[in-house]
C-alpha cells in the first residue's frame, strides 16, 4: 500500500497493515494463479482507496479489519477467491462501491458473495426496523451462505474479529451482538463442526455478556488445575505407560480440561476441571487397537462405549469414546486418529477440500436444507434458528443415505425431507424395512423419529395434505410444504368449481362443444386476452365468484344470447301475442337446456319442482322456484324488467341421464353419511364425489350419480333440501 493511503496512522498499525499485507499476498502468490494475485492487487487498492477516512470504535483504521479477516483465512488454509471476497465483504455497506461494480471488477461470483454478506441498511426510524427488515437480511446472508460454503467461512472470521475488538463499543451494542452472535452464530458453527471457531465465540460472548462471572470462571478452572495438577498427571503418566508396555506407537496423550465456553450458561460453582483423556495415533485401524488396550488395563464402566468412526455424529465427529475407572474416578477417554483431530476441530472446513461439491454427506444435507428453508419466502428466520438451534435425530433410508432432523420430528417430516411428493401422499412408514422378525414394523405419520432407525415411506396417491397435517410436523420444510400443496388444492377446487358452472351455463344456451374446446375458441380466447386473464385464471374468478359469468358473456357476445328481441323470434307469434295481450298461455318446458330457458341461481329449480316463470329482458325465461325467498320478498322483481310467464315442466319421465348434484354445506360431523344414505335409499349408485373445504366452517360437495329418471333424481333432492347443514343444492 502506498503511504499515502497511511497518513495519520500510528507506526503500530501502519506495521500491522504492512505485515498482514504481505502475508496475504505471500498465500495468494503461493496457492492462487495469476489471475488471483491480479484480483488481490486490485482489492487492496480499492479497500484501501474506499476505506481510506473510516475508523473503527477503537481508533484503529478500518482496513485492518478486512485484512485481518483475509489473513484468517488465509491461516483456515482456504482458497485464493475466497481471500480477494474476504478483503471486499465490507466494501458495498460502508462505501459507495455497489454490485454493479463488483460485478464489473471482479465478477458474478465476487460480486453474489460481497452482496449476501452485505447486511440491509438501517433505516433513519427505529418504526421502519421491522421483523420483515431483519429477516431479509438474515435470508439472504444465510442462502449466500449455503449456497457457497466459502461466504460461511467469511462471514464467521469476520464476526470472530469484530467479537474481539468490541472493547470500545457501547455496552448495549456489545450485549446486542453477543447475543446475536450466541443464538445465529454459535449454533451454525456448531453443527458444522467448527469447534475452535464455536468455542472461540462463545467465550468471547460469555466475557461480554458476563463480565464478573467469567473473570470469576477463570480464576475457578485455574484453581482446580492447580489443586489436581499431580493426580491428572497420574492419570496421564498411567495411560501412556500402558500403551508403552504394549509397544503401541501413538502421537499424543492429552488431558481435557473443562473450558470457559462451557460454563456461559452456568451460574453455579464448577464441581471438576477434569473432562477426560484424548489418546491421538496414526490411523482408524490404531484406534479400535488402542481401545483393546485400555480395556485389558482399566475397568471399563458398561454400555458407555461409543463408536463415531462407523457412525460420524450429525456434525462430522468421528472417534471413539469409551469411559474408565481411573485412580477411584469415573473418566472419559476419547480416542482419535491425527486426521479425526483435524476434522473434529475444524468440521466442515476440514472436508471443504477445495470444492463445496466434495463436502461429507452429513454436511451437504444440513446445508441443502438450510438453503431450502431460507429460500422460502414463507419461512421466517425465527423458524430457521430453531432449526438450527435444536437437538438432531439422525435417520436412514432404505439405501442408507443419513438425513438429520431436529428433535421431535415426525415420520412426515421424513418424507417430505426426501421428496415433497412422498411427504404430500404419505400416510406412514416401515421402520427398519430390510430388517427380519419383530423389529421391522409399520408406524403412522405423525410418529417421532428416533437416531438411528431407518424408514421406509408408505404413500397413498388418494391421500393429499390437509391443515391439521401442520401439527404433525416439526421442520419449517414440512410447514411450508404442507400450507403450499393446501392451498394449491384450494386453488385446484376453486378452478373445478368454476369449470362445472361454465359447463352448466353452455348446457342451458345450447353450446355443442365442450368446455375444453369452448375455451380454445378464437372468440373466447380474444376476450380472455382483452381481460388479461389465462383459462386457469378465468375458471378460477369464475369459482371465487369474483368475475360475474353471465356478465363475461354478454360483454364479449360469446353465446349469441345478446341479440335483442332473440325470445320473441323464438317462441310463436301467437304465443307472444297472447303474452302481452293478456291472455294466459303456459309455456312447457321439455329441455332444461334449451337455450330459452335460465334456471335461477338463486333457488337452483329441477324439473319435478313447483316453478315461476319470468321473461328477462326479452332475451330469456328465467325459472325459480314457486316459493324461491328472491322472488317473494322483492316486489321490484316484478316489475318491468321481468315479465311473468306461465311454465310447466313437460319432460318425459321415461328420459335417464346422469346427473352431478351440488351442495354447498355447514361442515360437520357425519355430513356425508347421511347425502349418500339417502341417495343409496333411493336405489342408485354414486359413481364418484368429491369434496373441498371452502372455510373453517363450509365446504362444496360434488357427488356424480348413476343415469336415473327425472323424478328419481328429483325424489333425492327434495329429500336433501331440508337437511340443516345445507345451505344450497343444485344441479
Amino acid at each position: 500500500m502506498s503511504s499515502s493511503k497511511q497518513t495519520n496512522i500510528s507506526a503500530s498499525d501502519k506495521a500491522l497493515i504492512t505485515d498482514l499485507d504481505k502475508q496475504i499476498r505471500s498465500y495468494v502468490q503461493e496457492y492462487g494463479t495469476r489471475k488471483d494475485s491480479e484480483l488481490l492487487d486490485q482489492a487492496i487498492s480499492d479497500i484501501g482507496q474506499y476505506h481510506e477516512n473510516q475508523k473503527r470504535k477503537s481508533g484503529q483504521p478500518f482496513i485492518i479489519h478486512p485484512l485481518r479477516v483475509a489473513s484468517y483465512i488465509c491461516r483456515a488454509g482456504l482458497d485464493a477467491p475466497t481471500v480477494v471476497a474476504a478483503l471486499l465483504h465490507d466494501i458495498i455497506e460502508d462505501t459507495s462501491i455497489t454490485h454493479e461494480d463488483i460485478n464489473e471488477r471482479y465478477g458474478s461470483w465476487y460480486a453474489d458473495i460481497v452482496t449476501g454478506l452485505t447486511k440491509i441498511k438501517k433505516p433513519e426510524s427505529p418504526e421502519n426496523l421491522t421483523v420483515d427488515n431483519l429477516d431479509a437480511t438474515y435470508q439472504r446472508m444465510l442462502k449466500t451462505m449455503v449456497q457457497d460454503v466459502r461466504a460461511l467461512f467469511i462471514k464467521l472470521f469476520d464476526r470472530l474479529d469484530n467479537m474481539r475488538d468490541m472493547d470500545a463499543m457501547p455496552r448495549d451494542k456489545q450485549r446486542r451482538i453477543s447475543l446475536e452472535t450466541l443464538n445465529i452464530y454459535v449454533p451454525i458453527a456448531e453443527r458444522l463442526g467448527l469447534t475452535q471457531i464455536c468455542q472461540e465465540h462463545t467465550e468471547l460472548c460469555f466475557k461480554l455478556l458476563y463480565p464478573k462471572r467469567y473473570q470469576k470462571t477463570l480464576i475457578e478452572i485455574d484453581d482446580l488445575k492447580k489443586d489436581r495438577i499431580s493426580t491428572i498427571k497420574a492419570m496421564k503418566d498411567s495411560l501412556q505407560n500402558n500403551l508403552e508396555k504394549q509397544k503401541f506407537a501413538y502421537h499424543n496423550v492429552e488431558p481435557l480440561y473443562v473450558h470457559p465456553s462451557s460454563r456461559i450458561q452456568e451460574s453455579g460453582p464448577i464441581d471438576h476441571i477434569l473432562e477426560g483423556f484424548r489418546i491421538v495415533v496414526k490411523n482408524s485401524l490404531d484406534c479400535f487397537q488402542a481401545l483393546g488396550i485400555v480395556h485389558t488395563n482399566y475397568y471399563v464402566i458398561p454400555l458407555k462405549i461409543r463408536d463415531y468412526i462407523s457412525n460420524p455424529l450429525w456434525n462430522g465427529y468421528e472417534g471413539i469414546q469409551t469411559e474408565l475407572r481411573m485412580e477411584g474416578e469415573q473418566t472419559l477417554i476419547e480416542i482419535v486418529s491425527e486426521e479425526m483431530l483435524t476434522k473434529n476441530q475444524y468440521g466442515i472446513m476440514a472436508h471443504w477440500s477445495g470444492s463445496p461439491t466434495e463436502l461429507a454427506d452429513y454436511y451437504r444435507i444440513y446445508l441443502s436444507q438450510l438453503d431450502q428453508m431460507a429460500g422460502d419466502k414463507d419461512v421466517r428466520m425465527l423458524d430457521v434458528m430453531s432449526y438450527v438451534q435444536s437437538d438432531q435425530v439422525q435417520v436412514y433410508s432404505p439405501e442408507g443415505d443419513m438425513l438429520v432432523f431436529p428433535q421431535g420430528s415426525t415420520v412426515l417430516d421424513f418424507a417430505y425431507g426426501i421428496h415433497t411428493e412422498l411427504g404430500n401422499h404419505c400416510i406412514g412408514a416401515l421402520v427398519n424395512p430390510s430388517s427380519v422378525g419383530t423389529t421391522k414394523k409399520r408406524v403412522p405419520r405423525e410418529r417421532q423419529l428416533f437416531t438411528g432407525e431407518a424408514l421406509q415411506i408408505i404413500t397413498d396417491k388418494g391421500v393429499h395434505p390437509k391443515e391439521e397435517w401442520l401439527n404433525q410436523v416439526k421442520t419449517a420444510k414440512s410447514r411450508s410444504q404442507i400450507k403450499r400443496a393446501v392451498e394449491q388444492q384450494k386453488v385446484l377446487n376453486v378452478r373445478n368449481s368454476g369449470r362445472a358452472l361454465l359447463e352448466r351455463k353452455l348446457r342451458e344456451k345450447g353450446e355443442e362443444l365442450s368446455v375444453e374446446k369452448w375455451i380454445k375458441s378464437m372468440m373466447v380466447k380474444s376476450a380472455l386476452k382483452a381481460e388479461n386473464l389465462t383459462a386457469n385464471q378465468f375458471f378460477q374468478e369464475i369459482g371465487l365468484q369474483k368475475r360475474p359469468l353471465q356478465q363475461f358473456l354478454r360483454k364479449y357476445k360469446l353465446l349469441h344470447f345478446e341479440s335483442s328481441g332473440r325470445l320473441k323470434k323464438m317462441i310463436r307469434p301467437e304465443f307472444w301475442g297472447n303474452v302481452f295481450g293478456g291472455d294466459k298461455n303456459i309455456f312447457l318446458i321439455d329441455d332444461v337446456q334449451n337455450p330459452l330457458i335460465r334456471l335461477a341461481n338463486c333457488c337452483f329449480p329441477i324439473p319435478g319442482d313447483k316453478i315461476l316463470g319470468f321473461i328477462h329482458d326479452d332475451k330469456e325465461i328465467e325459472i325459480h322456484l314457486a316459493d324461491c325467498p328472491k322472488i317473494i320478498n322483492n316486489k321490484k322483481l316484478t316489475q318491468s324488467r321481468l315479465i311473468p310467464i306461465d311454465v310447466s315442466w313437460n319432460i318425459s319421465k321415461k328420459i335417464s341421464r346422469s346427473h352431478v348434484i351440488h351442495l354447498h354445506v355447514i361442515d360437520g360431523t357425519g355430513i356425508l353419511f347421511q347425502i349418500t344414505k339417502i341417495i343409496k335409499d333411493a336405489g342408485v349408485a354414486i359413481i364418484y364425489s368429491e369434496s373441498a373445504e371452502k372455510n373453517k366452517k363450509e365446504a362444496d360437495i360434488l357427488i356424480k350419480l348413476e343415469p336415473v329418471s327425472w323424478p328419481v333424481f328429483h325424489k333425492i333432492v327434495e329429500k336433501l333440501r331440508p337437511l340443516k347443514f345445507v345451505k344450497k343444492i343444485w344441479e
